[in-house]
């Protein structure tokens, strides 16, 4: 009875294992998802600025029917430029939801970081990718194009101040700080700021920009008296008077998107900015840094309530500042920037800025410098390499080209030209860069003749220009560094001869002769070889034997640098070389100058 209990439990087991090992051998298999289908709100969008924070681009797309509920499905949103196959996508991830959207100012965002600027439509491919949680099984659902037209989206601008006033003994004090937010908010890119200007009114329709101020990534702009001063009288406010100015900010992206804040007024009353005297020191100059500067030749001519200009010979490459008072380092203007990094050819500039770099070539140049714009111009002015004298006022009358040497100046220095010749009474005459070349000219800056005979301002081209109504012997200095000529009656000697201690007949007067008798190279130089003491000191006389004319130095006795000088009429004695030895002297009555060689 037990072996048969026994048996009939086997039995029960065994067919219970073998009904068990049918059941492994049954595989489920999951249905497979689909791609799903894609749908937008609209394909053409043009959202504002008032549309940052509300959805403008909708998406909704079908369920993929993955073997499991769509709550549980990845869904990655790809956003790229048309035509680019998403190399460059732009993406967002989705969960439990068959739909997302897009704000303006995500568009935009996503837009800007691909380098479009504002203001024309772009075509977006938009796609869905959807997949399970450890992105297996993934679909690409169909592509849709949408037209996106990219906005502006500026800062918020904020002022200090509604009203300002000042002076220009504290033009350097603060006087506003102007704010503002991040324009393009969530912008990758570098975004650069201008605060800029206009008369209120104006609707910006001519905007001025304020220099050293502004820059990237830079929120706020702290204004001087003198820079409010400024974008009032450049905005037309006279001189103590109380006008408006509107102020903005323009952003700039990389890729040269482009918004400009609301306007805020501020109330400027103005002040004069200027002094009355304007100087130029520096090593491009004649006078180096020495100051107080050499006057009249380093001191501009004010031309206007705001305007300076001066003609004068700078050195290439070296640097200047601005003097308003002569003598004075405490009071200086130069560049918004570091020392020498201005545009040579102008820029701006500022009280206490910095070095000023002057053009890279040698030459005369007119500086202009505006004081109600902050700006100043630096414009070449050419100077020939020779010149010649023309007209029925010279003895060679019209005919071109002129005789030599009798028609030709002599360079007296850099910028100067100087000739003494016959001029005939009210005749006419112009001066030839180029002997024979009629092309080229300088005259009147005027019409024919209408110049004052002594003296006047020149041009290139200009008109004929009237000799003085006396017939005579005349000195005639071209300064191309002032674009102005002078004709005065010559009264330099006709002979020249020299006495003192420094040469061998020493103080005897008269002189031995030919040996201490110059010789006239053209009317009004002189030279003269002979040996010379050293330290000692000599005159140059026009009569020899004649105490009561002379020509000496132009300070006090042996004060004269060794190897050239100034000379004047009854000037003071001139102190020889250091080194005893023979020496060319040469005298020129046309700039009063010797030299010696």
């Amino acid at each position: 009875m037990r072996s048969t209990i026994y048996f009939l439990l086997f039995i029960i087991s065994l067919t219970g294992v073998l009904v068990s090992c049918d059941k492994i051998d049954t595989i489920v298999e999951h249905p497979k998802g689909n791609a799903p289908d894609l749908g937008v709100n609209s394909v053409n969008l043009a959202p504002a600025v008032g549309d940052s924070n509300k959805p403008v681009l909708i998406l909704n797309w079908t369920d993929p029917k993955y073997a499991t509920d769509s709550s549980q499905v990845k869904f990655v949103i790809e956003i790229d430029s048309a035509g680019r196959n998403f190399s460059k996508a732009s993406t967002k991830t989705v969960t439990k939801a068959l739909s997302t959207s897009f704000t303006g100012r995500e568009l935009n965002t996503i837009l800007l970081n691909y380098g479009y600027t504002t203001g024309k439509a772009v075509k977006l491919d938009v796609r869905v990718k959807s997949s399970y949680a450890n992105n297996n099984e993934v679909y690409n659902s169909n592509v849709v194009q949408v037209s996106v037209t990219p906005y502006s989206d500026p800062s918020k601008l904020t002022s200090e101040k509604t009203s300002v006033t000042g002076t220009a003994a504290t033009s350097t004090s603060h006087s506003n700080t102007f704010t503002w937010s991040t324009a393009f908010p969530g912008y990758n890119g570098v975004i650069t700021y201008v605060l800029e200007y206009d008369s209120t009114g104006k609707n910006f329709a001519n905007p001025k920009q304020i220099a050293g101020y502004g820059g990237a990534s830079v929120y706020t702009a702290s204004l001087t008296q003198g820079d409010m001063n400024t974008t009032a009288l450049a905005s037309g406010i006279a001189v103590g008077a109380t006008g408006k100015v509107d102020y903005r900010v323009k952003a700039t992206t990389a890729g040269g998107a482009i918004a400009y804040s609301s306007p805020v007024s501020v109330s400027v009353t103005t002040f004069s900015p200027c002094s009355s005297n304007l100087y130029i020191v520096g090593d491009a100059t004649l006078g180096g840094w020495t100051n107080p500067v050499p006057v009249p030749s380093q001191r501009f001519t004010k031309v206007d309530s705001y305007k300076f200009s001066i003609n004068l010979w700078l050195n290439g490459g070296k640097s200047y500042l601005f003097l308003p008072v002569n003598g004075d380092w405490g009071q200086k203007y130069g560049g918004v920037g570091a020392n020498n990094s201005n545009n040579t050819a102008g820029d701006d500039f500022k009280s206490q800025g910095s070095d000023l770099k002057a053009p890279p070539t040698d030459g005369v140049y007119q500086i202009v410098v505006d004081f109600q714009t902050n700006k100043f111009t630096v414009t070449p002015i050419p100077v020939p390499a020779n010149l010649y004298i023309v007209g029925d006022a010279t003895p060679g009358g019209w005919t071109n080209p002129v005789p030599v040497p009798s028609q030709q100046f002599t360079k007296l220095d850099n910028v100067t030209f100087g000739i003494v010749v016959n001029l005939n009474a009210d005749k006419s005459y112009l001066f030839l860069p180029v002997n024979g070349d009629w092309n080229q000219k300088f005259g009147f800056n005027g019409s024919n003749n209408a110049n004052n005979v002594n003296g006047d301002a020149l041009k290139a081209g200009g008109g004929d220009m009237k000799a003085p109504s006396t017939s005579g012997l005349y000195l005639i200095i071209v300064n191309f560094a002032t674009s102005s000529w002078t004709v005065t009656p010559y009264a330099g000697p006709s002979n020249l001869f020299i006495v003192g201690d420094a040469t061998p007949g020493g103080w005897t007067n008269p002189v031995p002769t030919p040996s201490q008798q110059f010789t006239q190279s053209s009317t009004g130089i002189f030279q003269l070889t002979l040996p010379l003491s050293a330290d000692k000191s000599f005159l140059f006389l026009p009569v020899n034997g004649d105490w009561n004319q002379k020509f000496g130095g132009t300070g006090a006795n042996n004060t004269n640098n060794v190897m050239g000088d100034n000379i004047k009429a009854n000037g003071s004695d001139l102190k020889a070389p250091a080194t005893s030895g023979t020496y060319t002297l040469t005298v020129n009555f046309m700039n009063m100058t010797y030299k010696v060689q």
